[in-house]
């Protein structure tokens, strides 16, 4: 149960990045002078969608509850283009339905400085693919996301999990597809790296692929 709670957490930010109410206006307006006094700042790094955990070692987090700064990313990202030196975002482009993803990717290549980077963690549905058509299993049961299950014995449950996850999946990514949706946000050099545990979450590399898009 408790690692059921840690995934959940995990997934919180995208939860919100989907929350709608009048609470977005009151959240975007209180924090507009953080926006103002970052834009300042010599050197900027953003986490998009962290969750509700302050930055370290120079990165400025930015979700709807708990971030150093709230934020409804609908919305874009109030900064001058070419200002940011580095953005980094963990399992957040899976919750954005495609129509909007691609203006997301496009927004933050904006900010981006040249040769700034964006570097992402998802999910890899890949894997989840390749488990139904061999007949083995990608779940890891100690991190499973239990709203997202589904249970009827039939190897196609865990495609549904990493599908929908409960509602709140909205695009599947593999190796491939990850670099070109970067390149369709604009970026012309993306590519795949390597795990790095500086940024990732080390219990999330076992369903995790990786990639870094530079301006």
């Amino acid at each position: 149960m408790l690692n059921q709670l840690k995934s959940l957490a995990n997934r919180l930010p995208v939860l919100r990045f989907l929350t709608r109410g009048p609470y977005l206006f009151m959240v975007q307006q209180a924090n507009k002078p953080k926006w103002r006094r970052l834009a300042r700042e010599a050197e900027i790094r953003l986490e998009l969608g962290s969750g509700a955990v302050t930055g370290e070692g120079g990165w400025t987090t930015v979700d709807m509850v708990g971030a150093d700064i709230r934020h409804d990313l609908r919305r874009g990202i109030p900064l001058a283009d070419n200002s940011v030196e580095a953005i980094y975002s963990s399992h957040l482009l899976e919750h954005i339905p495609y129509p909007q993803l691609i203006p997301f990717l496009e927004e933050c290549h904006r900010v981006l400085k040249p040769g700034g980077t964006f570097s992402v963690c998802v999910p890899n549905a890949g894997k989840y693919i390749k488990a139904y058509v061999t007949g083995e299993s990608a779940m890891n049961d100690l991190d499973l996301h239990e709203p997202g299950l589904t249970e009827t014995g039939s190897r196609i449950d865990q495609v549904n999990y990493i599908a929908y996850m409960g509602g709140i999946h909205a695009y599947m990514f593999d190796e491939e597809n990850l670099v070109k949706t970067l390149a369709k946000g604009g970026f012309q050099k993306a590519q795949l790296r390597p795990f790095d545990p500086a940024l990732d979450r080390a219990e999330r590399d076992y369903e995790s692929i990786y990639a870094v898009a530079t301006k």
